[in-house]
């Protein structure tokens, strides 16, 4: 387990060969500062499986639209998991949070047009390739910080049957590339918050 800092946040990644399921449990407030002893605006990264029943589930859409296809409506044997938490804006704001979950979407579609993977679609903060789903994606408040969970699938198994997935590993990644694209993924996050927080400050408001 590694942690570096960037701006103001930690950015701390978990071991990939121990992999760690995301059960809707690390979007919790605090999740972070308490498992990981990471107070503060972080991100974290980790590998592994996922599943998810609706009563973990946060969309209610996805609920209620999909309820009646499978048991489980969020599951992947393999996956990269960010769980960005943020206490800057106060009292935590859940629209502000969508459009940092957007921004991160953003993120990760250009680091992957940048590995010469122009087939990507997005639709809302899902990422599509060839017409197959890469990703889950919500965010959300507790009382003091603004959560964001995102998983890029790694393999396309596991998933529900009413599913068409991919994975990184499908479009060319290797073992040894996919904690490295984490990172980098993770900075450009950072990098990108700080940049609306130096717009702030520089810019003169109207009176």
């Amino acid at each position: 387990m590694d942690e570096e800092k960037i701006k103001n946040y930690s950015i701390k990644y978990l071991n990939f060969d121990e992999g760690v399921c995301y059960n809707g449990l690390q979007i919790h407030p605090l999740y972070t500062y308490e498992h990981y002893n990471v107070p503060g605006n972080s991100v974290l990264i980790f590998r592994g499986s996922m599943k998810l029943t609706p009563k973990e589930m946060l969309d209610l859409k996805d609920i209620i639209d999909e309820s009646h296809l499978a048991k489980v409506l969020i599951s992947s044997d393999d996956v990269i998991h960010f769980i960005v938490e943020e206490f800057d804006i106060q009292p935590p704001n859940l629209e502000i949070m969508y459009y940092r979950l957007r921004i991160l979407t953003m993120v990760i579609i250009e680091s992957l047009i940048e590995r010469g993977i122009t087939s990507v679609q997005r639709r809302g903060t899902d990422i599509y390739i060839g017409g197959k789903k890469l990703n889950v994606g919500v965010a959300t408040i507790g009382g003091n910080s603004g959560k964001i969970h995102f998983g890029i699938n790694i393999l396309s198994s596991g998933v529900p049957n009413h599913v068409q997935a991919i994975g990184l590993k499908e479009i060319g990644f290797s073992e040894k590339e996919l904690l490295s694209f984490a990172i980098s993924v993770a900075r450009k996050y950072v990098q990108e918050i700080d940049k609306v927080k130096r717009d702030i400050v520089k810019t003169r408001v109207i009176k």
